[in-house]
């Protein structure tokens, strides 16, 4: 107001959304009634205008406590305010003292401005995740007609949740308010480092990295699930990455069995995933991680040899070929190439490489038909990750040429073991296979008997990317 009053500039660069929307309006105003075309003429009818035709209500609150009150009851009414603006209303207006107010009123701002650095809607989104991570205890079924339970109430007016379900969240005292504050304040900082890991690699983070490759937007709701209000910083991390870890196991567990890990068909599943393990300890969290895998089932051996290339399977694959790729070069003494191969904002990205070439007329003496053909060159075992260029430049070419690019320095390490070169002056290579007893061998020609090898091969390499070691 002072930079308005005195017509100085004012920086709106590090401010809340209504201090922006004020100044804004007022620019428009400038706009739109320049100060060199009003008269004081003008300004009289306008006057008279405003004394007429406006009302002005005053509301007189005697304690600031009060204010808060008032606002929330006035704006609980339509007017257009978000669910964040309403729940902070609400909570500051259950706090007696003026001081404390003012100094969470200040920290709750802050958060709120930092979640909404990268996204519009952030603070929301956290809140969302926050409240079904840690307070919600009912979701609607699936069956037609069903109500909506806590989850799905949370989606919405997430502000009216809160107030109506106070006793649940244990919300009786000032001093329980403050306290819940205080938790939005400590869980928003967890929250900003999921976003944090999930957007930039880092060894320390890198399952919720590998997480969010594939867009599994669940994730920051189970990795809050087992956060306490009084964990520190290395009990935060290690918790964040079991269970990234778990869903890493899980997504590799459905997709492979052409299960969607889409938010509206698993929603359920992760919501009692969740509540099991909502506020554990560490030992109890690997426990129950553990468990609740291992009533998936999941057999490597029986799913990928009915792995094939398709529309629903092809991110999945891509993400496993970067893994499994990315993984052998980590245990070869290579640095992993995995943030590349997964990068499609590049000019030349890496893309899904089929070794056979769609070509059926040339194999007619190994497949009865095109639909054969078809589901042996899609299979999981038949499929490389190589630069887009470099896959273009091969789509009419046959097994021998395709193999020489293999080799060279346009392929990379799992390319390679297709051909004798990866088996000559490698000894690193050659103690991964030896140590870990995997069929790795090079092939002259490639057909049915070769890829069958080859996912058998998967299968090894698959139970040494995804384990459950973490959990022991």
């Amino acid at each position: 107001m002072n930079a308005i009053f005195n017509d100085q500039p004012f920086d709106t660069t590090d401010v809340g959304e209504s201090v922006k929307n004020l100044y804004g309006r007022y620019n428009d105003i400038i706009d739109v009634f320049p100060a060199d075309d009003i008269t004081d003429d003008m300004l009289l009818h306008f006057c008279d205008w405003l004394a007429e035709k406006v009302f002005f209500i005053e509301i007189v609150a005697t304690t600031e406590q009060d204010a808060h009150k008032v606002f929330v009851t006035m704006n609980d009414r339509g007017l257009s305010l978000t669910s964040t603006e309403m729940l902070k209303g609400y909570l500051l207006s259950e706090i007696k003292d003026d001081a404390k107010r003012e100094k969470l009123n200040d920290i709750w701002k802050d958060k709120v401005l930092a979640l909404k650095k990268d996204d519009d809607k952030g603070d929301e989104t956290f809140i969302k995740a926050w409240l079904r991570a840690q307070y919600a205890e009912t979701i609607r079924e699936t069956k037609a007609g069903a109500v909506n339970q806590d989850f799905d109430i949370i989606g919405g007016s997430f502000h009216k949740w809160v107030r109506d379900e106070r006793d649940k969240l244990g919300l009786s005292s000032t001093d329980d308010f403050e306290l819940f504050i205080m938790k939005f304040s400590k869980f928003a900082d967890v929250y900003k480092k999921i976003r944090e890991a999930e957007n930039t690699f880092a060894e320390e983070t890198k399952y919720v990295y590998y997480n969010a490759q594939i867009n599994f937007t669940l994730q920051p709701q189970l990795l809050l699930a087992p956060i306490c209000y009084e964990d520190t910083w290395p009990v935060i991390i290690e918790k964040m990455n079991l269970v990234a870890r778990f869903i890493d196991l899980l997504i590799t567990a459905r997709v492979t069995n052409y299960k969607s890990v889409d938010y509206s068909t698993i929603k359920n599943y992760v919501f009692n995933v969740t509540k099991n393990i909502r506020r554990c300890s560490v030992e109890d969290l690997k426990t129950r991680l553990k468990a609740q895998y291992e009533n998936l089932a999941y057999d490597p051996a029986a799913a990928l040899p009915e792995l094939r290339l398709n529309s629903f399977t092809k991110k999945y694959i891509k993400n496993m070929l970067a893994r499994i790729t990315g993984y052998i070069e980590e245990q070869t003494g290579v640095a992993s190439n995995y943030c590349n191969y997964m990068n499609t904002q590049t000019k030349n990205p890496f893309e899904i490489e089929h070794i056979i070439t769609d070509h059926y007329e040339w194999f007619t003496s190994e497949y009865a038909d095109q639909e054969e053909f078809r589901r042996w060159r899609n299979s999981f075992g038949a499929l490389l990750l190589l630069h887009k260029s470099i896959n273009a430049s091969l789509n009419d070419s046959k097994y021998d040429y395709k193999l020489s690019k293999y080799c060279s320095n346009e392929g990379n390490i799992y390319t390679e073991s297709l051909g004798d070169q990866a088996y000559q002056n490698n000894p690193k290579f050659k103690k991964f296979i030896a140590d870990n007893g995997l069929g790795f061998k090079p092939y002259a020609q490639f057909g049915k008997a070769e890829i069958t090898e080859r996912i058998q091969l998967l299968v090894q390499l698959v139970n040494l990317v995804w384990n459950t070691e973490m959990f022991v």
